[in-house]
């Protein structure tokens, strides 16, 4: 037993000595690379926007009443509320018969005086040629021509009456003045109607006015032509641009506000009493820009790291507008310079630092 102990710790012992041994080189092993590793970023001059945000409420620009413009019983609606209309199309019928027998009665007179018209046209003729022979005095000949001009007079009456009588029978129809969708209607089959009564409240869906309520703090910055953007939540047809057309006082919350109005096209799906994310650009303005991560909080200031010759400098910058993904810097760096991003928040001033693409 002693015997194997000896031979199984005897190949241990050579393995340590030969560690031990000197190979004869005597190359230096590196120490860990301490330099910081960060990412850089090249600093750009681009646009920045001062935005400022609300949400709108949709609404339609032109809510036309339609109303009845004759007297009579509705024989048929063909439209209900909500429906989606075009301009022209049928509405509602009230009973044609009345308008029908008015109109063929206008005729009527009209034919008839045409045919009195002729007859005296011939019997003011015959006098002419009597009163240059002297068989008719001047009085009677005066009368036929008065009573042709009476007649005359007359056949113009009645071609108006006919006109107004087409009318009325063509109103017997009432048809949708736009493009737009029912929003109320007011009457039933059965009802009578009067001139004037309003059948139908319309709201036209081609051209939308969106309401954008700001408190009183910023009605300073708002001004009539400014740029706006738009988004529906539940349409799918993007970004919507356009501008304030016009600024009116408002309340909000029991406080003084100012309301802004953007009138558009609709880009389709918006409806009214919808309500759209709105981005106003109060101000625009070309300054230097780095992304969020570049600008660090320190004890002196927000400061950015600036990259030369594989050091970071510490630069204090004063900022302005914050983004979603960047920052403008209104001072402290200039356009083409390299700073520090990921990493930003462990460096300090003078630190060596190692990118990731080295």
């Amino acid at each position: 037993m002693k015997a194997l102990r000896i031979f199984l710790v005897f190949p241990l012992s050579l393995l340590l000595l030969a560690g031990c041994g000197d190979n004869g080189d005597d190359a230096e092993v590196e120490g860990p690379d301490r330099r910081t590793l960060i990412s850089t970023a090249t600093v750009e001059v681009e646009t920045v926007e001062l935005i400022e945000r609300t949400i709108g409420r949709i609404s339609s620009s032109s809510a036309p009443s339609v109303n009845a413009e004759v007297t009579g019983r509705i024989l048929e609606i063909h439209v209900e509320e909500g429906d989606n209309v075009s301009r022209g199309d049928l509405l509602l019928e009230i009973d044609p018969e009345p308008y029908e027998l008015a109109l063929a009665s206008a005729r009527t007179d009209i034919r008839r005086l045409e045919a009195l018209i002729r007859s005296q046209e011939r019997e003011l003729e015959r006098n002419r040629e009597l009163l240059e022979e002297g068989f008719v005095t001047q009085s009677m000949f005066d009368s036929a021509e008065a009573e042709y001009e009476n007649l005359s007079e007359q056949l113009e009456s009645a071609r108006v009456q006919v006109r107004n009588a087409e009318r009325d029978l063509r109103n017997t129809s009432v048809t949708s003045p736009v493009d737009g969708a029912v929003d109320e209607r007011m009457v039933s089959v059965g009802d009578y109607t009067q001139p004037g009564q309003t059948v139908f409240r319309l709201v036209s869906q081609d051209l939308l006015r969106v309401r954008l309520p700001f408190p009183e703090t910023v009605s300073s910055r708002l001004e009539v032509g400014q740029a706006v953007r738009m988004r529906s939540p539940l349409s799918g047809n993007g970004e919507v641009e356009s501008r304030i057309s016009e600024l009116r006082p408002a309340l909000m919350g029991g406080s003084r506000a100012v309301e802004a109005i953007v009138n558009v096209e609709n880009p389709g799906g918006w409806r009214e009493g919808g309500s759209v994310n709105v981005d106003v650009v109060v101000a625009s303005r070309e300054n230097v820009v780095v992304p969020n991560q570049s600008v660090v909080q320190r004890p002196a200031g927000e400061v950015v790291y600036v990259i030369e010759n594989g050091k970071a400098h510490a630069r204090e910058v004063e900022v302005g507008i914050r983004r979603t993904s960047s920052i403008e810097i209104l001072s402290g760096l200039e356009e083409g310079e390299e700073v520090a991003v990921d990493g930003a928040g462990f460096l300090s001033d003078g630190a060596e630092i190692r990118t990731s693409e080295e």
